[in-house]
């Protein structure tokens, strides 16, 4: 799967974000400040290393609770709207983006619940290590 991570700001030397990005970063975040999604996976991710770990290599590497078809399927029922609200809206993809893989309903949800869940990890991580204090 692509890397669905596309980064909206640069990194100065010290590898700290520029003020101006650290806006647009949180000006991101809050788009998903109130939604259901965000909170089931802050809820499911606890562990940072874990987190680092989904950011980099993605669910396809298997990631618990996001392995079985019945268990993305469900989380994409449960969360429908904010997942494409995100996705789709907040950060552009298209449903093609998804689709061109997908052979059926059922892999169309797993991609979009996997993407969610890589996109907010791999973001989560950017935040975490670019706000680091010094």
């Amino acid at each position: 799967m692509l890397l669905l991570c596309r980064l909206r700001f640069s990194l100065r030397s010290n590898n700290k974000a520029e003020p101006s990005s650290l806006f647009e970063w949180c000006a991101e975040m809050a788009l998903m400040s109130d939604c259901l999604l965000r909170e089931a996976l802050e809820a499911r991710f606890t562990d940072e290393s874990e987190v680092r770990d989904v950011a980099s290599y993605g669910c396809i590497s298997g990631v618990s609770g996001f392995i079985y078809y019945r268990e993305t399927i469900a989380f994409f029922n449960e969360h429908q709207s904010d997942i494409e609200e995100w996705l789709l809206n907040d950060h552009e993809f298209t449903l093609a983006d998804f689709c061109n893989n997908a052979e059926d309903v059922d892999q169309l949800k797993n991609a979009m619940v996997w993407a969610a869940v890589d996109l907010y990890c791999q973001e989560r991580t950017i935040y975490n290590e670019t706000l680091e204090p010094a």
